[in-house]
């Protein structure tokens, strides 16, 4: 491998790209195009979310004769109640009640292999977040901007929802999708020279 790594993120998200290009990173895009299986019975939001990830990461490093494969995924969690992405906007507003007035938590899964080797690891991240009460006009008004659509929990902390959040405790890149204390955490278990790729 050279000097330089090579990064290659297994997803399709503009929030991880846009993330990881404000870090100053290089990297390639290569999504997993895995179906997302549901959750298996007993199975807690941490341990779905490091499955998918793993699953995503596993997926595209098999396409690659070498590089640093990652891959995330992020499920919002209401006690043990896990909220994917909404699947209509009746969905949408259903997360969003369940998520006003109260604490949840968001849970990115993260697995980075060496596509070369087969060495990996993979870590979770949990962060807790307050939604102030919402009233029904403005989780209508928020549904109608259609930013719920593609989100899991149905809200973007980064866009309109940061109107909602009014405490968090932990990571906020998690909550957008890609923490990233935990992602240079993984670089320094599997000696990834991070700094080079920052060059």
């Amino acid at each position: 491998m050279s000097a330089k790594p090579q990064l290659i993120l297994a997803s399709a998200s503009p929030r991880r790209r846009e993330i990881l290009s404000a870090l100053g990173l290089r990297f390639a895009v290569d999504p997993s195009g895995e179906p997302e299986p549901t959750p298996e019975a007993g199975e807690g939001p941490g341990r779905y979310a490091l499955r998918l990830a793993r699953l995503k990461a596993r997926s595209v490093a098999v396409r690659h004769r070498s590089g640093w494969v990652v891959g995330a995924d992020t499920v919002v969690a209401v006690k043990e109640d896990l909220l994917g992405k909404p699947s209509d906007d009746r969905d949408a507003r259903l997360m969003l009640r369940a998520l006003a007035g109260r604490w949840h938590e968001v849970v990115t899964g993260l697995c980075l292999i060496d596509a070369r080797s087969g060495r990996s690891a993979s870590k979770a991240a949990v962060t807790r977040v307050h939604f102030r009460r919402l009233t029904p006009r403005e989780i209508d008004w928020y549904v109608r901007t259609g930013e719920p659509r593609d989100k899991a929990g149905a809200y973007a902390i980064q866009g309109r929802a940061a109107l909602f959040a009014d405490r968090i405790e932990g990571c906020y890149f998690n909550v957008v999708g890609f923490p990233v204390t935990a992602f240079a955490a993984l670089c320094r278990r599997l000696d990834v020279p991070l700094l080079s790729a920052l060059e």
